[in-house]
């Protein structure tokens, strides 16, 4: 039988809350990042996409950043970040909506398929990946204000 589970251990439950901070931070400049491509203000862009996910969020840029850039090495540069940005909300998911439980006479898991128990995140590996997230948000944002991504906005033709 498997029952619900909350880690006690308070250094686990500190690194999951910082995944799910620094995840947020990048949703933030994933929205800006469709404000800077898109021309719009950042109170436009917060509340045009108040309530859209990362999934959404990043097919947005790709669909507003093909239309702008064209098939264009700076494309292929976002894309590869958007690439990475999927990568790590997949792993954040895993833990963040995964059902957290417990075998009666087991050890604590994340339920994937009903009845099969993975391993728990360990600290190091959650703060690996808040390391992560806060490298691709940092990155992202760089690129939009004054990195590659600016650049090939900046040079697109004005209508």
């Amino acid at each position: 039988m498997i029952t619900f589970h909350v880690p006690e251990d308070k250094e686990l439950l500190a690194a999951l809350g910082v995944v799910t901070l620094r995840h947020e931070h990048l949703n933030h400049i994933l929205k800006m990042t469709i404000k800077s491509i898109a021309g719009i203000t950042p109170a436009e862009a917060s509340y045009a996409l108040k309530y859209e996910g990362s999934h959404s969020l990043r097919q947005r840029i790709n669909k507003l950043a093909k239309k702008e850039l064209g098939e264009s090495k700076t494309l292929l540069k976002l894309q590869a970040i958007l690439g990475r940005a999927e990568r790590v909300t997949e792993k954040r998911n895993k833990f963040i909506h995964g059902l957290w439980a417990k075998e009666l006479d087991g050890d604590p898991g994340i339920m994937g398929v009903p009845g099969e128990l993975h391993p728990l995140p360990t600290v190091e590996e959650l703060k690996s990946l808040a390391n992560e997230i806060a490298e691709i948000t940092e990155e992202l944002n760089e690129a939009r204000l004054e990195g590659f991504l600016k650049e090939g906005l900046d040079g697109r033709p004005k209508i």
